[in-house]
Protein backbone atom coordinates (compact mmCIF):
# COMPACT_ATOMS: atom_id res chain seq x y z
CA UNK A 1 0.00 0.00 0.00
CA UNK A 2 1.23 3.47 -0.77
CA UNK A 3 -0.05 6.91 0.03
CA UNK A 4 -1.09 7.41 -3.59
CA UNK A 5 -2.96 4.23 -4.43
CA UNK A 6 -4.77 3.40 -1.17
CA UNK A 7 -8.54 3.26 -1.59
CA UNK A 8 -10.76 4.85 1.00
CA UNK A 9 -12.94 2.24 2.75
CA UNK A 10 -15.69 4.81 3.22
CA UNK A 11 -17.23 6.16 -0.03
CA UNK A 12 -19.82 8.93 0.05
CA UNK A 13 -22.71 6.50 -0.45
CA UNK A 14 -22.02 5.05 2.99
CA UNK A 15 -23.67 7.97 4.76
CA UNK A 16 -27.25 7.50 3.62
CA UNK A 17 -27.39 3.85 4.66
CA UNK A 18 -25.02 3.62 7.60
CA UNK A 19 -26.27 6.66 9.50
CA UNK A 20 -29.95 6.70 8.63
CA UNK A 21 -30.57 2.96 8.49
CA UNK A 22 -29.17 0.37 10.83
CA UNK A 23 -29.78 -2.54 8.51
CA UNK A 24 -27.36 -2.23 5.64
CA UNK A 25 -24.28 -0.67 4.17
CA UNK A 26 -24.14 -0.40 0.37
CA UNK A 27 -22.03 -2.72 -1.75
CA UNK A 28 -20.05 0.31 -2.92
CA UNK A 29 -17.51 -0.28 -0.16
CA UNK A 30 -13.94 -1.27 -1.02
CA UNK A 31 -13.36 -4.73 -2.49
CA UNK A 32 -14.43 -7.53 -0.20
CA UNK A 33 -17.60 -5.90 1.15
CA UNK A 34 -20.76 -7.99 1.26
CA UNK A 35 -23.88 -7.13 -0.66
CA UNK A 36 -26.70 -5.75 1.53
CA UNK A 37 -28.65 -8.57 3.12
CA UNK A 38 -26.18 -11.27 2.14
CA UNK A 39 -24.66 -13.56 4.71
CA UNK A 40 -21.06 -12.74 5.48
CA UNK A 41 -18.71 -15.51 4.38
CA UNK A 42 -16.07 -16.78 6.74
CA UNK A 43 -13.10 -14.60 5.81
CA UNK A 44 -9.63 -16.00 5.39
CA UNK A 45 -8.05 -13.36 7.58
CA UNK A 46 -4.28 -12.98 7.30
CA UNK A 47 -2.40 -13.55 10.53
CA UNK A 48 -2.40 -10.31 12.51
CA UNK A 49 0.67 -11.20 14.55
CA UNK A 50 3.83 -13.06 13.57
CA UNK A 51 4.88 -15.99 15.74
CA UNK A 52 8.49 -14.88 15.94
CA UNK A 53 10.16 -11.66 17.09
CA UNK A 54 8.05 -11.27 20.22
CA UNK A 55 8.79 -8.72 22.94
CA UNK A 56 7.31 -9.45 26.40
CA UNK A 57 6.05 -6.40 28.28
CA UNK A 58 6.51 -5.88 32.00
CA UNK A 59 3.45 -6.26 34.22
CA UNK A 60 1.32 -3.10 34.10
CA UNK A 61 1.03 -1.09 37.32
CA UNK A 62 -2.14 -1.06 39.39
CA UNK A 63 -2.11 2.75 39.39
CA UNK A 64 -1.45 5.34 36.71
CA UNK A 65 0.84 8.15 37.77
CA UNK A 66 3.00 10.64 35.83
CA UNK A 67 6.35 8.91 35.53
CA UNK A 68 8.49 11.71 34.16
CA UNK A 69 9.62 9.31 31.44
CA UNK A 70 8.54 8.42 27.94
CA UNK A 71 7.80 5.09 26.22
CA UNK A 72 11.48 4.12 26.52
CA UNK A 73 10.64 3.32 30.16
CA UNK A 74 9.31 -0.29 30.04
CA UNK A 75 6.77 0.34 32.82
CA UNK A 76 5.37 3.41 31.03
CA UNK A 77 5.04 1.55 27.74
CA UNK A 78 3.32 -1.41 29.42
CA UNK A 79 0.88 0.85 31.25
CA UNK A 80 0.07 2.90 28.15
CA UNK A 81 -0.76 -0.14 26.03
CA UNK A 82 -2.52 -2.18 28.70
CA UNK A 83 -4.88 0.52 29.93
CA UNK A 84 -5.60 1.76 26.41
CA UNK A 85 -6.49 -1.55 24.76
CA UNK A 86 -5.41 -4.36 27.08
CA UNK A 87 -7.39 -7.27 28.46
CA UNK A 88 -9.02 -6.04 31.69
CA UNK A 89 -11.95 -8.38 32.37
CA UNK A 90 -13.37 -11.71 31.30
CA UNK A 91 -16.77 -13.33 31.80
CA UNK A 92 -17.42 -16.78 33.18
CA UNK A 93 -20.56 -17.74 31.28
CA UNK A 94 -22.04 -21.02 29.99
CA UNK A 95 -21.52 -19.83 26.41
CA UNK A 96 -17.80 -19.23 26.70
CA UNK A 97 -15.28 -16.80 28.09
CA UNK A 98 -15.88 -13.37 26.56
CA UNK A 99 -12.79 -11.21 26.94
CA UNK A 100 -13.16 -7.49 27.59
CA UNK A 101 -10.58 -4.87 26.74
CA UNK A 102 -10.30 -1.24 27.86
CA UNK A 103 -12.74 0.10 25.25
CA UNK A 104 -16.23 -0.93 24.22
CA UNK A 105 -16.56 -3.20 21.18
CA UNK A 106 -19.62 -4.66 19.46
CA UNK A 107 -19.99 -8.15 20.95
CA UNK A 108 -16.28 -8.19 21.88
CA UNK A 109 -15.11 -8.60 18.27
CA UNK A 110 -12.35 -6.00 18.72
CA UNK A 111 -11.48 -5.33 15.07
CA UNK A 112 -9.03 -2.55 15.98
CA UNK A 113 -5.29 -3.08 16.03
CA UNK A 114 -2.91 -0.82 17.96
CA UNK A 115 0.65 -0.49 16.65
CA UNK A 116 3.75 1.49 17.57
CA UNK A 117 5.57 3.13 14.67
CA UNK A 118 9.21 4.14 14.81
CA UNK A 119 9.75 6.73 12.04
CA UNK A 120 12.79 6.52 9.80
CA UNK A 121 13.67 10.17 10.44
CA UNK A 122 13.04 12.53 13.33
CA UNK A 123 10.74 14.74 11.28
CA UNK A 124 9.19 12.11 9.01
CA UNK A 125 6.34 9.60 8.97
CA UNK A 126 7.80 6.72 6.95
CA UNK A 127 8.13 3.72 9.28
CA UNK A 128 11.51 2.24 10.06
CA UNK A 129 9.94 -0.30 12.44
CA UNK A 130 6.42 -1.26 13.48
CA UNK A 131 5.45 -3.16 16.63
CA UNK A 132 1.93 -4.48 17.24
CA UNK A 133 0.36 -4.84 20.67
CA UNK A 134 -0.93 -8.31 21.53
CA UNK A 135 -3.37 -7.70 24.42
CA UNK A 136 -4.07 -11.35 25.22
CA UNK A 137 -0.41 -12.20 25.76
CA UNK A 138 0.63 -8.68 26.89
CA UNK A 139 3.40 -8.60 24.31
CA UNK A 140 4.58 -6.69 21.28
CA UNK A 141 5.31 -8.32 17.94
CA UNK A 142 7.69 -6.83 15.39
CA UNK A 143 5.61 -6.49 12.21
CA UNK A 144 7.93 -4.51 9.99
CA UNK A 145 11.49 -3.31 9.75
CA UNK A 146 12.85 -1.22 6.90
CA UNK A 147 15.76 -2.71 4.98
CA UNK A 148 18.08 -0.09 6.38
CA UNK A 149 16.32 0.12 9.73
CA UNK A 150 17.98 -0.46 13.07
CA UNK A 151 15.19 -2.22 14.98
CA UNK A 152 16.45 -5.01 17.19
CA UNK A 153 15.24 -8.61 16.99
CA UNK A 154 14.48 -10.66 20.06
CA UNK A 155 15.17 -8.07 22.76
CA UNK A 156 13.03 -8.23 25.86
CA UNK A 157 11.06 -5.23 27.10
CA UNK A 158 11.72 -5.94 30.75
CA UNK A 159 14.38 -3.23 30.89
CA UNK A 160 17.34 -5.52 30.26
CA UNK A 161 19.33 -6.54 27.23
CA UNK A 162 20.44 -10.09 26.53
CA UNK A 163 23.57 -9.57 28.66
CA UNK A 164 21.50 -8.27 31.59
CA UNK A 165 22.40 -4.62 31.18
CA UNK A 166 19.67 -2.00 31.06
CA UNK A 167 19.08 -1.16 27.42
CA UNK A 168 16.58 0.17 24.93
CA UNK A 169 17.62 -1.11 21.51
CA UNK A 170 18.00 1.47 18.75
CA UNK A 171 14.81 1.44 16.74
CA UNK A 172 13.07 -0.50 19.50
CA UNK A 173 9.46 0.10 20.54
CA UNK A 174 10.49 2.53 23.25
CA UNK A 175 11.68 4.91 20.54
CA UNK A 176 8.30 4.87 18.78
CA UNK A 177 6.82 8.30 18.12
CA UNK A 178 3.40 7.29 16.82
CA UNK A 179 0.57 5.02 17.88
CA UNK A 180 -1.44 3.91 14.84
CA UNK A 181 -4.96 2.47 14.86
CA UNK A 182 -6.02 0.15 12.05
CA UNK A 183 -9.14 -1.98 11.67
CA UNK A 184 -9.92 -5.47 10.40
CA UNK A 185 -13.53 -5.22 9.27
CA UNK A 186 -13.82 -8.97 8.69
CA UNK A 187 -13.76 -9.74 12.42
CA UNK A 188 -16.92 -7.76 13.04
CA UNK A 189 -18.51 -8.71 9.71
CA UNK A 190 -18.64 -12.35 10.83
CA UNK A 191 -21.46 -11.30 13.15
CA UNK A 192 -22.74 -7.99 11.73
CA UNK A 193 -22.24 -8.46 7.98
CA UNK A 194 -22.60 -5.26 5.97
CA UNK A 195 -22.96 -3.12 9.08
CA UNK A 196 -19.43 -3.89 10.27
CA UNK A 197 -17.61 -0.80 8.89
CA UNK A 198 -19.82 1.52 10.94
CA UNK A 199 -19.04 -0.39 14.14
CA UNK A 200 -15.34 -0.52 13.29
CA UNK A 201 -15.21 3.25 12.72
CA UNK A 202 -16.91 3.85 16.06
CA UNK A 203 -14.46 1.62 17.91
CA UNK A 204 -11.45 3.27 16.25
CA UNK A 205 -12.59 6.63 17.62
CA UNK A 206 -13.09 5.21 21.11
CA UNK A 207 -9.63 3.64 21.04
CA UNK A 208 -8.07 6.93 20.00
CA UNK A 209 -9.78 8.59 22.97
CA UNK A 210 -8.58 5.82 25.28
CA UNK A 211 -4.92 6.20 24.29
CA UNK A 212 -5.13 9.98 24.68
CA UNK A 213 -6.60 9.67 28.17
CA UNK A 214 -4.15 7.05 29.47
CA UNK A 215 -1.17 8.92 28.04
CA UNK A 216 -2.24 12.05 29.94
CA UNK A 217 -2.46 10.07 33.18
CA UNK A 218 1.12 8.90 32.61
CA UNK A 219 2.33 12.44 32.02
CA UNK A 220 2.78 11.91 28.27
CA UNK A 221 1.67 14.41 25.67
CA UNK A 222 -0.10 13.03 22.62
CA UNK A 223 -1.47 14.79 19.57
CA UNK A 224 -4.42 12.84 18.13
CA UNK A 225 -4.29 12.94 14.34
CA UNK A 226 -6.89 12.54 11.60
CA UNK A 227 -4.86 13.71 8.59
CA UNK A 228 -5.23 11.08 5.88
CA UNK A 229 -1.91 11.62 4.13
CA UNK A 230 0.06 11.36 7.36
CA UNK A 231 -1.89 8.25 8.32
CA UNK A 232 -1.18 6.56 4.99
CA UNK A 233 2.51 7.38 5.26
CA UNK A 234 2.61 5.85 8.73
CA UNK A 235 0.96 2.69 7.37
CA UNK A 236 3.11 2.42 4.25
CA UNK A 237 4.59 -1.01 3.66
CA UNK A 238 3.19 -3.05 6.55
CA UNK A 239 -0.62 -3.18 6.47
CA UNK A 240 -1.95 -6.34 4.74
CA UNK A 241 -3.71 -4.79 1.75
CA UNK A 242 -7.47 -4.42 1.96
CA UNK A 243 -7.73 -6.78 4.93
CA UNK A 244 -6.76 -3.95 7.27
CA UNK A 245 -7.81 -0.32 7.03
CA UNK A 246 -5.85 2.67 8.42
CA UNK A 247 -8.11 4.60 10.81
CA UNK A 248 -6.20 7.11 12.97
CA UNK A 249 -3.01 7.91 14.85
CA UNK A 250 -1.55 9.75 17.82
CA UNK A 251 1.85 11.42 17.97
CA UNK A 252 3.65 10.75 21.25
CA UNK A 253 5.44 13.45 23.25
CA UNK A 254 4.50 16.11 20.77
CA UNK A 255 4.40 19.80 21.54
CA UNK A 256 0.99 20.78 22.86
CA UNK A 257 -1.26 22.46 20.34
CA UNK A 258 -1.85 26.17 21.13
CA UNK A 259 -4.97 26.41 23.27
CA UNK A 260 -5.35 22.61 23.48
CA UNK A 261 -7.44 21.59 26.51
CA UNK A 262 -5.82 19.73 29.37
CA UNK A 263 -7.32 16.21 29.41
CA UNK A 264 -9.85 15.51 32.15
CA UNK A 265 -8.55 12.84 34.52
CA UNK A 266 -10.50 11.17 37.32
CA UNK A 267 -8.64 10.14 40.47
CA UNK A 268 -7.42 6.53 40.26
CA UNK A 269 -8.01 6.23 36.51
CA UNK A 270 -6.59 2.70 36.43
CA UNK A 271 -9.21 1.46 38.89
CA UNK A 272 -11.97 3.19 36.90
CA UNK A 273 -10.84 1.57 33.66
CA UNK A 274 -10.69 -1.87 35.28
CA UNK A 275 -14.37 -1.67 36.27
CA UNK A 276 -15.68 0.10 33.13
CA UNK A 277 -18.17 -2.04 31.24
CA UNK A 278 -21.16 -1.75 28.94
CA UNK A 279 -23.59 -3.92 30.87
CA UNK A 280 -25.02 -7.33 30.06
CA UNK A 281 -25.99 -8.56 26.60
CA UNK A 282 -29.45 -7.05 27.13
CA UNK A 283 -29.09 -3.60 28.68
CA UNK A 284 -31.84 -3.33 31.28
CA UNK A 285 -30.52 -1.14 34.11
CA UNK A 286 -32.14 -0.68 37.49
CA UNK A 287 -34.12 2.58 37.88
CA UNK A 288 -31.55 4.15 40.19
CA UNK A 289 -30.71 7.87 40.26
CA UNK A 290 -27.19 8.81 39.21
CA UNK A 291 -25.22 11.14 41.52
CA UNK A 292 -25.17 14.87 40.76
CA UNK A 293 -21.41 14.71 40.19
CA UNK A 294 -22.03 12.69 37.03
CA UNK A 295 -23.12 15.82 35.14
CA UNK A 296 -20.22 17.85 36.51
CA UNK A 297 -17.72 15.25 35.33
CA UNK A 298 -19.44 14.87 31.96
CA UNK A 299 -19.14 18.59 31.35
CA UNK A 300 -15.46 18.67 32.32
CA UNK A 301 -14.57 15.54 30.35
CA UNK A 302 -16.29 16.62 27.14
CA UNK A 303 -14.74 20.09 27.35
CA UNK A 304 -11.32 18.38 27.34
CA UNK A 305 -12.08 15.87 24.56
CA UNK A 306 -9.31 15.36 21.95
CA UNK A 307 -11.45 17.07 19.29
CA UNK A 308 -13.91 19.92 19.69
CA UNK A 309 -16.07 19.62 16.55
CA UNK A 310 -18.99 17.71 18.09
CA UNK A 311 -21.99 18.41 20.31
CA UNK A 312 -23.50 16.36 23.11
CA UNK A 313 -27.21 16.34 23.85
CA UNK A 314 -28.09 14.72 27.18
CA UNK A 315 -31.62 13.55 27.93
CA UNK A 316 -31.77 13.28 31.73
CA UNK A 317 -34.38 11.15 33.50
CA UNK A 318 -32.99 10.51 36.98
CA UNK A 319 -29.92 12.37 38.20
CA UNK A 320 -29.83 13.67 41.77
CA UNK A 321 -30.30 17.43 41.89
CA UNK A 322 -30.94 17.79 38.15
CA UNK A 323 -34.52 18.22 36.89
CA UNK A 324 -35.43 15.81 34.09
CA UNK A 325 -35.03 17.35 30.69
CA UNK A 326 -32.92 18.03 27.63
CA UNK A 327 -29.41 19.41 28.24
CA UNK A 328 -26.69 20.43 25.77
CA UNK A 329 -22.96 20.52 26.39
CA UNK A 330 -21.59 24.02 25.83
CA UNK A 331 -18.10 25.03 26.86
CA UNK A 332 -17.35 23.44 30.20
CA UNK A 333 -20.86 22.66 31.38
CA UNK A 334 -24.18 21.15 30.44
CA UNK A 335 -26.91 23.74 30.03
CA UNK A 336 -30.64 23.13 30.17
CA UNK A 337 -32.56 23.41 26.90
CA UNK A 338 -35.97 22.07 27.82
CA UNK A 339 -37.44 20.86 31.12
CA UNK A 340 -39.70 17.84 31.50
CA UNK A 341 -39.46 14.07 31.33
CA UNK A 342 -37.65 13.20 28.07
CA UNK A 343 -39.03 9.65 27.93
CA UNK A 344 -41.31 10.37 24.92
CA UNK A 345 -38.30 11.77 23.02
CA UNK A 346 -36.12 8.83 24.01
CA UNK A 347 -38.68 6.30 22.83
CA UNK A 348 -39.25 8.12 19.55
CA UNK A 349 -35.55 8.42 18.78
CA UNK A 350 -34.56 5.00 20.07
CA UNK A 351 -36.54 2.90 17.62
CA UNK A 352 -35.49 0.44 14.96
CA UNK A 353 -38.06 -1.17 12.69
CA UNK A 354 -40.90 0.18 14.83
CA UNK A 355 -39.64 -1.14 18.16
CA UNK A 356 -37.94 0.66 21.05
CA UNK A 357 -34.39 -0.63 21.16
CA UNK A 358 -33.77 -0.68 24.94
CA UNK A 359 -35.42 0.09 28.26
CA UNK A 360 -35.19 3.90 28.35
CA UNK A 361 -37.62 3.96 31.28
CA UNK A 362 -34.93 2.79 33.69
CA UNK A 363 -31.85 4.63 32.42
CA UNK A 364 -30.42 7.58 34.34
CA UNK A 365 -29.67 9.56 31.18
CA UNK A 366 -28.81 9.10 27.52
CA UNK A 367 -26.16 10.99 25.58
CA UNK A 368 -26.43 11.74 21.84
CA UNK A 369 -23.14 12.73 20.21
CA UNK A 370 -23.60 14.69 17.00
CA UNK A 371 -21.14 15.93 14.37
CA UNK A 372 -21.29 18.47 11.56
CA UNK A 373 -21.75 16.08 8.71
CA UNK A 374 -22.30 18.71 6.01
CA UNK A 375 -19.15 20.63 6.84
CA UNK A 376 -17.11 17.43 7.02
CA UNK A 377 -18.37 16.19 3.65
CA UNK A 378 -17.55 19.51 2.02
CA UNK A 379 -14.05 19.48 3.46
CA UNK A 380 -13.04 15.81 3.38
CA UNK A 381 -15.32 14.12 0.85
CA UNK A 382 -15.47 10.35 1.29
CA UNK A 383 -12.95 10.51 4.13
CA UNK A 384 -15.48 12.45 6.23
CA UNK A 385 -16.97 9.19 7.50
CA UNK A 386 -13.69 8.15 9.12
CA UNK A 387 -12.91 11.67 10.34
CA UNK A 388 -16.16 12.30 12.21
CA UNK A 389 -16.28 8.84 13.77
CA UNK A 390 -12.87 9.50 15.32
CA UNK A 391 -14.22 12.77 16.73
CA UNK A 392 -17.43 11.30 18.16
CA UNK A 393 -15.80 8.04 19.25
CA UNK A 394 -13.16 9.78 21.34
CA UNK A 395 -15.94 11.68 23.14
CA UNK A 396 -18.01 8.50 23.58
CA UNK A 397 -15.14 6.81 25.40
CA UNK A 398 -14.98 9.73 27.83
CA UNK A 399 -18.70 9.34 28.49
CA UNK A 400 -18.17 5.67 29.34
CA UNK A 401 -15.25 6.45 31.67
CA UNK A 402 -17.26 9.13 33.49
CA UNK A 403 -20.10 6.64 33.97
CA UNK A 404 -17.69 4.02 35.33
CA UNK A 405 -16.26 6.51 37.81
CA UNK A 406 -19.74 6.82 39.33
CA UNK A 407 -20.49 3.09 39.38
CA UNK A 408 -22.64 3.14 36.25
CA UNK A 409 -22.56 1.41 32.88
CA UNK A 410 -22.57 3.24 29.55
CA UNK A 411 -24.02 1.34 26.62
CA UNK A 412 -23.33 2.43 23.05
CA UNK A 413 -26.45 1.37 21.16
CA UNK A 414 -27.00 2.12 17.48
CA UNK A 415 -30.68 1.29 17.61
CA UNK A 416 -31.90 4.82 16.93
CA UNK A 417 -33.49 6.80 14.13
CA UNK A 418 -31.00 9.48 13.09
CA UNK A 419 -33.58 11.60 11.24
CA UNK A 420 -35.89 11.65 14.28
CA UNK A 421 -32.94 12.51 16.53
CA UNK A 422 -32.03 15.45 14.33
CA UNK A 423 -35.59 16.75 14.41
CA UNK A 424 -36.30 16.32 18.13
CA UNK A 425 -32.88 17.51 19.28
CA UNK A 426 -33.14 20.54 16.97
CA UNK A 427 -29.92 19.84 15.10
CA UNK A 428 -29.04 21.94 12.06
CA UNK A 429 -30.92 20.43 9.08
CA UNK A 430 -28.70 18.75 6.47
CA UNK A 431 -25.66 19.66 8.57
CA UNK A 432 -25.61 17.82 11.91
CA UNK A 433 -26.22 14.14 12.51
CA UNK A 434 -26.07 11.83 15.54
CA UNK A 435 -23.34 9.17 15.46
CA UNK A 436 -23.56 7.77 19.01
CA UNK A 437 -26.44 6.99 21.34
CA UNK A 438 -24.99 6.17 24.78
CA UNK A 439 -27.39 5.04 27.52
CA UNK A 440 -26.15 5.40 31.11
CA UNK A 441 -27.61 3.42 33.99
CA UNK A 442 -27.04 1.16 36.97
CA UNK A 443 -26.69 -2.22 35.31
CA UNK A 444 -27.76 -5.20 37.38
CA UNK A 445 -25.75 -8.43 37.65
CA UNK A 446 -25.55 -10.57 34.53
CA UNK A 447 -26.14 -14.31 34.35
CA UNK A 448 -22.42 -15.03 34.62
CA UNK A 449 -19.51 -13.66 36.61
CA UNK A 450 -17.20 -10.91 35.39
CA UNK A 451 -13.70 -11.21 36.77
CA UNK A 452 -10.87 -8.66 36.66
CA UNK A 453 -7.63 -9.49 34.91
CA UNK A 454 -4.71 -8.39 37.07
CA UNK A 455 -1.09 -9.18 36.22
Amino acid sequence: MTATDHRSPFPLELWSEAVYSRRSIPATLAAGAYAPGAAAPEPAEPAALPDERRFPLVAPPLRLRPAGAGPADPSVLAALLHYSYGLLQHDLTPGGWPLHRAVASARCRYPSELSLVVPATADGHRPAAVYRFDPVHHQLALLHRAVDGTAADGAALDGTAADGAAAEPAGGPGSARFLVITSRFARTAQLYGDYAPRLCAQEAGMLLGAVHLVAAALGLRTRPGRDRETLLELCDGWTPGEAEHPMGYLEIDSAAEPGAPVPWLPPELAAVLRVRHSGAAIFDPAPVAAPAALLVDLGAALAAAPFADFSCHLLVRRVTGAPPGHYVHTGERLESVRAGDPLPMLEQIGQTEGRVSLNFRSVACTAYLAVRRGTALARFGADAFRQVHLVAGAAAHLVSVVAARHGLSARVHNGYDAATAERLLHLAPDEETVLFQVAIGAAGPAAGFRLPVVF
